[in-house]
């Protein structure tokens, strides 16, 4: 790993675009550093390279191509635990954010919307001075996300720990989940009526879409995930699909009901309305597209010879932007959000988002 952090503080100096980033329990970190300082907009699905959607449907998606990128790989390191930080940031919008609560549940009770997903930003001045003991805590404590740190000079650096797949694609398999749901680990409480609620209405709308698309459309029993120090309700969902049909259901399912809300014309109309802020690439989407993959021909075959043989395979690994800052010019932004129905409560919601902080506080 002492090569990646060599590559990685290299490129923060001479603002040299990259990603380097750790798949949910994979061996390996890969890093992606661009060949020039361009700003590279996604043409299409087709595409190979990792790819960074914002979440404004109207804003045009980044992508590093693979072709115009060098891609590495190392092994990661185990270094322990790190200390618990000591960062803090005054979460001084309380009032605001209640009232803006106060307002999303007053409309969905007009019967306009089912559910809203709210959410705030968190800012402070910051010196960061290496992307790559980020990179380090962020897979140090939380091993089982997809972790990540993406800069370009242009855009600045996100970074983030994302524990909810929106795509995980191999050849015509498709993959996919509904995440809804949250409560600190250390709580003995069960799940309410409203958190399942809120979670099957995800569940719902993500099968409604691939049965749209794809083919053989498979739902797991819903189970409790721990995702860092929190519980969420999660629900696996797979199916055949069209390669080409890609770029269709990834703009069916984003953003989906866990970030944006249902109905999802009318939630994304009033979070355009009301969120005092841009979200940018928050609750947008990240992640590997197209990359070839490499596989061992089957042991099986009778001719011994082609076991010699590999094969070579699209995959596709996207996730979407949750738990993430941003940082540029000396500040930083910690991104939280909730899901919002005509049960909540808003002290409550309150309480979930400062849980959701802690993820992003705790590696700074």
């Amino acid at each position: 790993m002492q090569e990646l952090q060599h590559q990685l503080e290299e490129a923060w100096k001479s603002s040299t675009p990259f990603v380097a980033y750790h798949l949910p329990d994979y061996p390996e970190v890969y890093c992606m550093m661009q060949k020039d300082r361009s700003l590279n907009y996604l043409k299409d699905y087709n595409e190979s390279g990792f790819v960074f959607a914002p979440f404004k449907e109207s804003s045009p998606s980044l992508i590093f191509n693979s072709d115009n990128s060098e891609f590495t790989k190392y092994k990661v390191v185990n270094k322990g635990s790190d200390p618990v930080s000591n960062f803090d940031i005054n979460q001084n919008d309380k009032q605001n954010y209640l009232n803006l609560l106060e307002k999303a549940i007053n409309h969905i009770k007009t019967g306009k919307s089912k559910k809203i997903v709210l959410s705030r930003v968190i800012s402070s001045d910051y010196d960061l001075k290496s992307p790559y003991n980020l990179l380090l805590k962020l897979i140090t404590n939380y091993p089982q996300a997809f972790t990540y740190v993406w800069y370009h000079p242009e855009i600045g650096l996100w970074a983030g720990a994302s524990p909810e797949t929106l795509a995980k694609t191999y050849r015509n398999r498709f993959e996919t989940m509904a995440l809804a749901g949250t409560k600190p680990i250390q709580s003995t409480r069960q799940w309410t009526a409203k958190e399942k609620t809120e979670q099957q209405l995800v569940t719902d709308t993500i099968v409604a879409s691939l049965t749209h698309h794809g083919r053989n459309v498979k739902v797991s029993e819903r189970k409790t995930e721990q995702a860092g120090d929190l519980f969420h309700l999660r629900t696996d969902i797979q199916s055949t699909f069209e390669t080409h049909k890609l770029g269709d259901i990834l703009t069916d399912l984003h953003p989906t009901p866990a970030v944006c809300g249902l109905p999802k014309d009318e939630a994304y109309r009033f979070i355009s309305s009301h969120e005092t802020y841009d979200r940018q690439f928050y609750t947008g989407f990240l992640g590997e597209l197209n990359m070839p993959k490499q596989t061992q021909r089957s042991k099986r075959t009778r001719n011994q010879e082609n076991q010699a043989y590999k094969t070579i395979a699209r995959a596709s690994n996207l996730f979407v932007n949750l738990r993430c800052l941003s940082y540029e010019e000396g500040r930083v932004h910690i991104y939280v959000g909730g899901g919002i129905t005509k049960d909540s409560i808003p002290l409550d919601e309150w309480e979930e988002t400062k849980n959701k902080s802690r993820t992003m506080l705790k590696v700074l």
